[in-house]
């Protein structure tokens, strides 16, 4: 039975560190029809690709709210980012508020605790009730969803806090009731935690409300180009215009598009006129003219006229939704340090449980008089200061951020595996057509043997029969010659010769176009000196030599600035062409390339790929045809030009989405700073948990007599998290 295999992205309400993020997709990945799931704790997404015909939304929905957590499943993936950013409002309005009445509750409490009170019983029972609604209230949504999820045999950071004040509180109203009714005077030496409990969620809620407000500017890139596509059309249906959602426009409908709206779907002008801003598409700053038979893309920005077109892309189908859809799909890829990390993340909860039980019954037994109140201030500070978040934010915050960053450059990162080969890359291959050069022959210079009246008349007769001729330099002569509205010769014994060039006949005279040897017998006599990349068509009449145009593939204008910059990276930098040698050696001079290879067919460049790995380099292949495919799919990391072949852009791990090579150097220093933060996000990370555990577990207090209070342990935990996040977010500041 064949499988209808469905890819969606589903926002994910409640998700608080990275052990929560491994709990979901654990338990999405054991669902039956579910084929691959990845969880994106700084975006706070599920991407996953499911079986239609044996999973729906609704179960996915079921298991994650099983597990404490609830998933979003509208129709649309506007509708659901909608439904996510309402939900998250609404949460981070309800953090605040508990946020700020946990900090009143706390100061409060602080007060009393200095407060000179005659009757210290008292004193503790009003520490209590203000505890209390700290404890049951402010903290409920780590209690509820603790029991949730141990109830499927999970743990995750809401386990920790939960357990550390439910043991600080209950331990102590326990104390409280037998110091308030017992007789005894054991217990008058006993220690209460009530202020712990109460100022350990103050402090998770503070971090996490930091948190959350730092990582909603991770997702920034994405809602940015969710936001380029409108809500809603003008459609012509029957004979009547329609305002309708876009998600219900159909193929081959009719789009109304009126003065200065955004372009609604990808199609086709059939009719009217106007300019339109295609700068987030092409990223150049001059308008494009539109008319009939012209393509529209969406998000684009409409000028003054109004035009009406056929849709042919709606949705995700638009290069817009590709766009989109290459953003997440390479935030939600893992780089193998993530992979690591994520490892250390889904064991780390129940080893740090094991560590407090262990921290408790040592302290118990060789701990002295007083012990089982050291015993417990340390199993209790062991739980909350251990910090997961960190070790989970460290890599998916950065390069969240970091490919965020490119796509609003306009550069596409397909995964984040080539942001961490790139800073491995010491060999860039570069292709010359459509990638060095504009791949588009233009006319460069015109020699005429005739008087100059009679010029026109013979530009009339070589455009009309190059009108009629598809070979690309017969195009680049039509193309400069522009005769579109003026009334053409009628031709007579009208012939293509292959490999030579054109042949017709007009008022008794027979002309010729295409190489000199094939248009004339004569030598013609040239004034201008001609580039060895150049090629050269030649126009007769009657065996008389009466025009020469050459015609060149121009070089980028940013070509030769690019390489110098790639140089700069300590980059070896080679060109590889199909060319003839003499082109390829005067495009290398021009651009200061000193290594390329000339006349190379598509496998041959696949070898040259082959060839430069095993003499130990990394290499970057940058292309845009078919004929570099092979290259592309064999280079470390590959780079496609946006405007090229689909096969290329499909193979490639990286798009230039704008046709500028000096982007390369901009993603070069991308990918070193990101690195650079990574390693710094989880150095911090492993060694704050490292030196912070077995200070909270005590190891300080025989020498030093130093016991970390479980609030203090509270706070050094938020502030873990926040500093990763807000060191990812420096990459916001990135210049290309």
């Amino acid at each position: 039975m064949k499988e209808n295999l469905i890819k969606r992205i589903y926002p994910i309400v409640g998700m608080r560190c990275a052990a929560c993020a491994a709990n979901v997709e654990k338990a999405v990945g054991k669902i039956d029809g579910v084929r691959g799931c990845s969880v994106l704790l700084s975006e706070n997404s599920l991407h996953v690709q499911y079986d239609s015909g044996i999973v729906d939304g609704k179960q996915l929905q079921k298991t994650v709210r099983a597990i404490g957590f609830d998933l979003i499943i509208g129709d649309e993936d506007a509708e659901r980012l909608q439904q996510k950013e309402d939900i998250e409002k609404a949460e981070l309005k309800t953090m605040k508020r508990d946020t700020v009445l946990s900090w009143v509750a706390t100061v409060l409490m602080m007060s009393l605790m200095f407060a000179d009170f005659g009757n210290s019983l008292l004193k503790m029972w009003l520490m209590m009730l203000i505890a209390l609604p700290v404890y049951s209230y402010f903290g409920r949504s780590y209690h509820i969803n603790a029991v949730k999820q141990i109830r499927h045999g999970i743990m995750s950071m809401d386990t920790l806090v939960s357990l550390s004040t439910g043991i600080s509180f209950f331990y102590s109203f326990i104390m409280l009731l037998l110091l308030t009714f017992s007789a005894e005077t054991v217990y008058h030496g006993t220690h209460l935690y009530f202020d712990a409990s109460a100022m350990i969620i103050t402090f998770v809620l503070t971090g996490k409300l930091m948190e959350k407000r730092a990582t909603y500017s991770t997702g920034s890139a994405i809602r940015q180009l969710v936001g380029l596509m409108p809500k809603e059309a003008v459609v012509r249906r029957d004979g009547r215009d329609e305002t309708v959602p876009i998600g219900s426009i159909r193929i081959n409908e009719f789009v109304c598009i009126r003065p200065g709206e955004r372009i609604p779907v990808d199609g086709v002008v059939i009719s009217g006129q106007s300019s339109v801003d295609e700068s987030m598409i092409n990223g150049e700053p001059l308008p494009v003219d539109k008319e009939p038979d012209h393509f529209l893309y969406t998000g684009t920005i409409n000028g003054r006229g109004s035009m009406i077109m056929r849709a042919e892309g709606v949705g995700a189908q638009t290069v817009l939704g590709r766009i989109i859809q290459a953003v997440r799909d390479a935030q939600s890829s893992k780089a193998p340090i993530q992979r690591l990390a994520d490892k250390i993340a889904s064991v780390f909860v129940p080893v740090v449980i094991t560590i407090s039980i262990l921290t408790y019954l040592f302290w118990l037994i060789f701990g002295g008089y007083g012990s089982n109140s050291i015993a417990l201030l340390c199993a209790i500070s062991v739980m909350v200061i251990a910090c997961p978040c960190a070790l989970g934010l460290a890599t998916p915050t950065a390069l969240v951020v970091s490919i965020g960053k490119a796509a609003q450059n306009h550069v596409l990162i397909k995964n984040a595996v080539s942001l961490e080969l790139l800073s491995n890359v010491n060999t860039v291959l570069l292709d010359k057509t459509g990638t060095l050069t504009e791949g588009k022959p233009v006319v460069n210079s015109v020699e005429w043997t005739v008087e100059e009246s009679r010029v026109k008349r013979y530009e009339l007769l070589l455009y009309a029969a190059e009108l009629a001729n598809t070979h690309p330099l017969a195009v680049s002569i039509c193309n400069f010659l522009d005769f579109k509205n003026a009334e053409l010769p009628n031709l007579e014994g009208y012939n293509n010769v292959p490999g030579s060039g054109v042949e017709f006949v007009y008022e008794g005279h027979s002309y010729r176009i295409g190489s000199e040897r094939f248009v004339s017998e004569k030598k013609g006599v040239w004034k201008k000196s001609i580039s060895a990349t150049s090629a050269l068509v030649y126009f007769s009449e009657d065996d008389t030599l009466l025009a020469r145009y050459e015609i060149a593939d121009k070089l980028q204008p940013q070509s030769r600035e690019a390489v110098e910059e790639l140089k700069k990276h300590g980059l070896s930098v080679i060109m590889a062409t199909g060319d003839r040698i003499e082109s390829a050696e005067e495009i290398a001079a021009e651009l200061g390339i000193t290594e390329y290879r000339a006349r190379m067919l598509p496998d041959e460049k696949a070898e040259l790929v082959k060839e430069l790995k095993k003499q130990g380099r990394t290499v970057l292949m940058v292309g845009d045809g078919v004929n570099d495919s092979a290259a592309l799919s064999l280079a470390d990391v590959s780079v496609a030009m946006a405007k090229g072949s689909d096969i290329a852009v499909e193979t490639a791990m990286i798009t230039l989405v704008k046709h500028d090579l000096r982007l390369l150097s901009g993603v070069f220093r991308l990918s070193r700073q990101t690195r650079k933060i990574i390693k710094e996000n989880l150095f911090w990370a492993l060694i704050y948990n490292l030196l912070a555990i077995p200070i909270a577990a005590g190891v300080l207090f025989p020498s030093f007599g130093l016991l970390l209070d479980p609030a203090i342990s509270g706070a050094a935990m938020a502030f873990s998290s926040i500093s990763v996040v807000s060191n990812s977010l420096r990459l916001k500041r990135f210049k290309f």
